[in-house]
C-alpha cells in the first residue's frame, strides 16, 4: 500500500455534481478499497441509507453528502457498530456543516497516515526487552488500535449520554 493510497480526498475534491448509485459506489470503492482492502456493495449502501446512518438521496441523486458519508462509514464500520457510527454522525450533524465535519475527518486521517508512513516502525520503549521484529510491530499496532478504539468509544459515549439526558429532560417538560 503506497502513501498515496492512504490519502482521502477533501470535500472540494469530491464531484460537485449529482451521481447515480453506480457512480457513487465506484467512487467510494476507489477511495476506500486501497485503504481498507474491503469493497462496499450496493446492498451495504442501501442499508446505510435505510438506517439513516447516511443522509438518504433525493430522487435517487447522490451528492457530496452521500459520498462523504459513505467513505467515512466504510472506513469506520470495521471498528464501530453501525449504531455507534450513526450516534457519532448525529452528534457531528448538530454542531457542524457536513463539509466541515468531513474535511476535519479527512485531514486528521491524512495527517495520521502521513505520520505513520514516515515512521515505519512504531515507537517502542528503548528499555523494552522485547525483540523488535515484525511480529512485535504487528502486536504493538494491534494493541494501539484496540486502545484507540476504546478511547473513541468512551469519548463518543461522553458526547451521546449528556445529549440524550438533555433530550429526555426536554421530553418530560409539561407543556405550558
Amino acid at each position: 500500500m503506497t502513501q498515496q493510497a492512504l490519502k482521502l480526498p477533501l470535500w472540494a475534491d469530491l464531484p460537485a455534481f449529482d451521481l447515480h448509485l453506480d457512480q457513487l459506489l465506484l467512487l467510494v470503492n476507489e477511495y476506500v478499497a486501497p485503504i481498507s482492502g474491503e469493497v462496499v456493495t450496493k446492498t451495504m449502501l442501501h442499508n446505510y441509507f435505510k438506517l439513516k446512518i447516511i443522509v438518504p438521496p433525493v430522487k435517487k441523486r447522490y451528492g457530496r453528502v452521500q459520498l462523504a458519508g459513505a467513505i467515512v462509514v466504510a472506513l469506520l464500520k470495521s471498528v464501530f457498530a453501525l449504531g455507534e457510527i450513526k450516534q457519532g454522525f448525529d452528534v457531528v450533524a448538530k454542531g457542524h456543516a457536513p463539509q466541515k465535519a468531513y474535511d476535519n475527518f479527512a485531514e486528521i486521517f491524512n495527517r495520521q497516515t502521513s505520520a505513520n508512513t514516515q515512521q515505519v516502525a512504531p515507537h517502542i520503549s528503548a528499555t523494552s526487552k522485547d525483540v523488535v521484529d515484525q511480529l512485535t510491530q504487528v502486536q504493538y499496532a494491534a494493541v494501539q488500535a484496540v486502545l484507540y478504539w476504546l478511547a473513541a468509544k468512551s469519548q463518543l459515549h461522553d458526547l451521546v449520554v449528556p445529549a440524550k439526558a438533555a433530550q429526555d429532560k426536554n421530553d418530560q417538560r409539561p407543556d405550558v
